[in-house]
């Protein structure tokens, strides 16, 4: 019986998960939970009894380009280096299947992560307040998967194009500077300076920022925003799947060590 779809997710899914990928992502639930404290964030839920989002996803916001990018970054570099992909290869796997099974893993992968940012922050917010309160965080489970999910298509992506680890963490490295909140408003900002664009166009420009998509990906009752975001994380995410999928099928594995 040949290696399977299942086979390469189940693999993939023991490589993504490792000590690397727990340790970055326990310390930034743990830096979401001291800022909590030391922000606004306590003092908003126990005065008002509400939660607000940026005392919960500011830390993910700065950091979280670098912190999703760290788990996928050599998700297909790493088996390139250690000749794992031509074997895998050479037993009669196509590489539809091979980047099938990268696409599982990263969904599901990005899930997890999720649950894994959001437990300690919740149960903070329960023993402070009550049950239900803390249950209102839920509403952003499904915004920060597609925010993690954007960022993760990105991480394979370059995996495909760095075609090694080394190269890969460097080009990541430089894309989650790029992509920090503050830089990349710069961006839409100065275009809208050149162009002598309004000031809701620009806004609606920077609209493309996943930090503000996530939030606005979390207000449903904003019919217009809510969409947009929805749009963008959509076609953020599969752009970089299709983009990454069309390289990957067509590069030479068996003579990249020539």
């Amino acid at each position: 019986m040949g290696t399977t779809i299942f086979d390469l997710t189940k693999r993939d899914l023991k490589r993504a998960l490792n000590l690397r990928a727990f340790g970055i992502w326990i310390v930034m639930a743990a830096i979401t939970v001291f800022f909590f404290f030391t922000s606004n964030g306590k003092h908003e839920l126990v005065e008002n009894n509400h939660v607000e989002f940026m005392a919960v996803f500011l830390p993910l916001i700065i950091f979280g380009a670098w912190a999703v990018m760290s788990v996928y970054f050599d998700l297909v570099s790493s088996d390139r280096e250690h000749n794992v992909l031509d074997c895998i290869l050479c037993s009669g796997v196509t590489k539809g299947q091979i980047f099938t099974a990268k696409i599982i893993t990263t969904i599901t992968v990005s899930l997890f992560l999720s649950f894994l940012y959001l437990a300690p922050i919740t149960a903070v917010i329960a023993s402070l307040s009550d049950v239900a309160t803390a249950g209102t965080v839920g509403k952003y489970l499904f915004p920060l998967w597609g925010y993690i999910m954007v960022f993760a298509a990105l991480g394979v992506m370059i995996s495909v194009l760095a075609r090694s680890s080394k190269a890969a963490i460097i080009w990541s490295l430089a894309s989650g500077l790029i992509l920090m909140p503050r830089f990349f408003v710069l961006i839409p900002e100065g275009i809208g300076k050149v162009l002598h664009l309004s000031a809701e166009t620009v806004d609606n420009i920077s609209m493309i920022s996943p930090g503000i998509m996530m939030e606005a990906l979390s207000n449903p009752a904003n019919t217009s925003s809510w969409t947009i975001a929805a749009i963008g994380f959509t076609i953020s995410t599969v752009s970089l799947f299709a983009m990454a999928s069309f390289i990957f099928s067509r590069q030479d594995e068996y003579n990249y060590g020539e």
